[in-house]
């Protein structure tokens, strides 16, 4: 199997400021979440890079006479679905950050993928297109960095934000990343 991944942009000095930026929850700027651990060049040790799984799948479509197709992904984490446009940025190889296995399997990726393109073709206006058959599947995984940091005293929270894109990511990555890091430990720890 071809191990594909979507590069980085967003370095990690780029990240430290990113999740610092001024906004309403840190009074814009006045209060920075504490980091867990601090570097010598001041920006924090707490923040790592790790690869998410994904699926990307070619739908092909037809309307009438004329066949297209379009490209969509699928977290292999949670199951978000997402129209895909970045098919020509992956590149093969494997990263040396950590790589999270994927909890959502390739059938079930599909199904969603096929459900939710449909339900965004529902929402469109105009002659809608039909989905046919899946034309191709790339696995691959897409960056995120993670940034620990003190929420109140000594509880530890984490803020996620994508590798590629620089926008903040959602409750549902930050639950998929703290539930395959239980599940590594798990499966690492002989007395579990």
């Amino acid at each position: 199997m071809v191990f594909r991944y979507l590069p980085v942009r967003i370095g990690a000095a780029e990240a430290a400021r990113l999740f610092w930026r001024p906004r309403a929850g840190n009074l814009y700027g006045l209060w920075r979440a504490r980091p867990v651990k601090s570097g010598p060049d001041g920006y924090p040790a707490s923040m790592e890079l790790i690869w998410m799984p994904a699926y990307a799948f070619r739908l092909g479509l037809s309307r009438g006479q004329v066949r297209t197709s379009t490209w969509v992904s699928v977290d292999g984490s949670f199951g978000g679905f997402a129209l895909f446009e970045r098919r020509g940025l992956l590149k093969e190889g494997r990263p040396e950050e950590i790589c999270l296995p994927a909890v959502v399997d390739q059938a079930r990726a599909e199904h969603l993928a096929r459900q939710g393109f449909l339900r965004y073709v529902m929402r469109r206006r105009g002659v809608k297109p039909n989905i046919e058959a899946t034309e191709e599947v790339l696995p691959y995984h897409a960056p995120v960095w993670v940034y620990y940091y003190h929420r109140f005293g000594k509880k530890i929270d984490l803020a996620v934000l994508d590798g590629y894109a620089g926008n903040p990511m959602g409750g549902q990555v930050r639950a998929a990343i703290v539930n395959a890091f239980i599940q590594t430990r798990r499966v690492s720890s002989p007395h579990s």
